[in-house]
């Protein structure tokens, strides 16, 4: 399975991926903003790869250009994690640092969530941030989604944190982009 936009190109992760994953994932600046502790090592980057990475709906986010994953964004299913709806799916994503603020997540994210409605069928997609991470949740608010409201998430790598939770209904995004195409002039 692979998503392409017009900078990039979402496709599964490949154990040739490692040495990247590693170079990106060892930063702790992007590990503690997404809630999870630096890669140590290219073998443990593998193993996220096959494992974490290796679900369903998970997709290394390849610079077109460069042909070189810069970061990860996928939707999860597991209900157990949700506690929500049958149709329902987590969102997570993170992107390096170099390729920060240049709107590389909400373009991946974009192309995910349609993926998940018209694809996946699924109904509702929730995400959730860090307080402390505002680029997330600037990001999360270009797709449309809307609070829905603040939990404590405890985590063994960054301790207790306060995360805002975020909602998108297919019914909502549907509206968005009617709304989007509408405005659009017409070019004739």
């Amino acid at each position: 399975m692979q998503l392409d936009t017009p900078r990039l190109v979402l496709r599964p992760w490949e154990d040739s991926d490692s040495r990247v994953l590693y170079e990106l994932a060892s930063d702790p600046a992007v590990g503690e903003m997404a809630g999870w502790k630096p890669h140590g090592s290219e073998e443990e980057s593998l193993g996220i790869i096959r494992t974490v990475f290796a679900k369903p709906s998970v997709f290394a986010v390849v610079l077109r250009a460069a042909n070189r994953p810069i970061g990860c964004v996928g939707l999860d299913r597991d209900p157990q994690i949700l506690r929500k709806g049958p149709k329902d799916a987590e969102l997570g994503y993170w992107i390096g640092r170099t390729y920060w603020n240049q709107g590389y997540a909400t373009e991946a994210v974009s192309e995910v969530i349609r993926y998940g409605f018209e694809e996946e069928g699924i109904t509702k997609i929730w995400c959730q941030a860090l307080d402390s991470n505002r680029q997330s949740a600037r990001v999360q608010e270009k797709c449309g989604f809307r609070f829905d409201h603040r939990g404590v998430f405890s985590n063994p790598y960054v301790g207790e944190v306060v995360t805002s939770v975020s909602v998108l209904s297919k019914k909502d995004w549907q509206r968005s982009r009617r709304r989007s195409s509408s405005q659009s002039p017409v070019h004739g």
